[in-house]
C-alpha cells in the first residue's frame, strides 16, 4: 500500500508519536521484581518486619513499671473475679474415717482457711500433708458439690506398744509409728515389745505372740535382746529365751514341753532354747537353794549308809 505523506494532508508531524515504546522494564524495576520473587524477602516483608515492629512497640510500651503494675493488677483482678465466684467457693470441711484426736491433728496440720476458692486448693499437697501424719495410712482429698472439702482418711491399726528408752509408742503391723503414749497403762490390751530394734521386727514379734496363745494369760510381752533375738517375758519373772534362727519353732517346742511336763508351773526362771536340741532350765534362787539342800541331804545319806556298812 502506498503511504500518504503527512505533509500532503496538511497535518503537523510528531516524531515522538512515531517513536516505538520499549516494553522491557527498567533496570531498577527488574531488580525489584527479581527480589520480590525471593521467598526469604517476601517472608521478611510480610512477616518479619511487622513482627519486629510489633515486638519493638510492645517492648517500648511495657518498659514502664507503672504500666507493668497496672497490667498485673488487671490480670489478677480478672482471674480473681472468676475464681472467687460463689459457685467455686469451698466453705465447709468434712473429715471421714478419723478419730477425734486425729481430726484435731488434721485441722492443725492443714493450712486451710475457709471459705476459699477451690482453684486455690492444691489437692496433691493436702493429700501429702495428710499421709505424712503418723496415724494416717492413706487419704483421699476432693471437693464435693455444695462447697464441701472432703478429707477421707484410713487410719493405721495399732498392733503393738513399743517401750524404749525415750518413751512408749504405738506401732502398726509394719512397725510404722501410730501414736506416742505417756505411760504403759495407756496401751490397754496391746501386746508389748521392748528393746533396741524391736520396732524393725514387728511382723516377727506378732508371729511369736500368735504362737504363744496357749499361755496368753501369762504373756507380758517380748523383749529384743542385742537386736538379734527375742525373749518371751511371762508373769512370775519367767522368760523363754528363743534362738536367733527359727524362733517360732523353738517357742512351739517350749510350749510342748510345758504341756507335757508343766515346766512353766515349776520354779523355773528361764527356759533357754538358744542351743538347738538342748534346752536348758534355769531355776530360781529359792529353787536352787532347795535343790542344793536336797543334794546335800542325799550325799549325807550316802555317807551314813557307807559308814554303817
Amino acid at each position: 500500500m502506498r503511504q500518504i505523506d503527512p505533509a500532503f494532508t496538511g497535518q503537523p508531524t510528531d516524531s515522538k508519536a512515531h517513536k516505538a515504546v520499549d516494553p522491557a522494564p527498567t533496570r531498577w524495576q527488574y531488580r525489584m521484581e527479581r527480589l520480590w520473587l525471593t521467598p526469604m524477602f517476601r517472608a521478611m516483608i510480610r512477616t518479619g518486619i511487622p513482627s519486629f515492629g510489633f515486638v519493638f512497640l510492645f517492648t517500648w510500651y511495657i518498659n514502664d513499671p507503672v504500666r507493668i503494675a497496672a497490667m498485673i493488677d488487671w490480670y489478677e483482678g480478672a482471674v480473681s473475679a472468676v475464681q472467687d465466684r460463689p459457685e467455686f467457693m469451698v466453705s465447709l470441711l468434712r473429715i471421714e474415717g478419723a478419730s477425734e484426736d486425729l481430726q484435731d491433728d488434721i485441722q492443725e496440720a492443714l493450712p486451710i482457711d475457709l471459705p476459699l476458692s477451690q482453684f486455690r486448693l492444691d489437692m496433691g499437697e493436702l493429700r501429702s500433708l495428710l499421709v505424712d501424719l503418723d496415724p494416717v495410712l492413706d487419704a483421699e482429698v476432693r471437693v464435693k458439690s455444695g462447697g464441701v472439702l472432703l478429707l477421707r482418711v484410713t487410719e493405721r491399726t495399732p498392733a503393738v506398744a513399743w517401750s524404749y528408752d525415750d518413751g512408749i509408742e504405738i506401732l502398726d503391723a509394719t512397725g510404722q509409728r501410730v501414736a506416742t503414749l505417756s505411760d504403759i497403762e495407756s496401751a490397754g490390751g496391746l501386746p508389748l515389745i521392748a528393746g533396741e530394734g524391736a520396732e524393725k521386727n514387728v511382723p516377727e514379734a506378732l508371729t511369736l505372740i500368735a504362737a504363744a496363745s496357749p499361755i496368753n494369760d501369762r504373756l507380758i510381752g517380748l523383749a529384743r535382746i542385742g537386736n538379734r533375738r527375742w525373749d518371751v517375758v511371762l508373769t512370775g519373772d519367767q522368760r523363754i529365751a528363743l534362738p536367733e534362727d527359727a524362733p517360732a519353732a523353738a517357742l512351739d517346742r517350749a510350749l510342748a514341753m510345758n504341756a507335757a511336763k508343766d515346766v512353766l508351773a515349776r520354779d523355773v526362771r528361764v527356759v533357754d532354747l538358744r542351743l538347738p536340741g538342748r534346752p536348758i532350765l534355769r531355776l530360781s534362787q529359792p529353787a536352787r537353794a532347795e535343790l542344793k539342800r536336797l543334794q546335800d541331804l542325799e550325799r549325807l545319806s550316802l555317807v551314813n549308809t557307807e559308814g554303817t556298812q
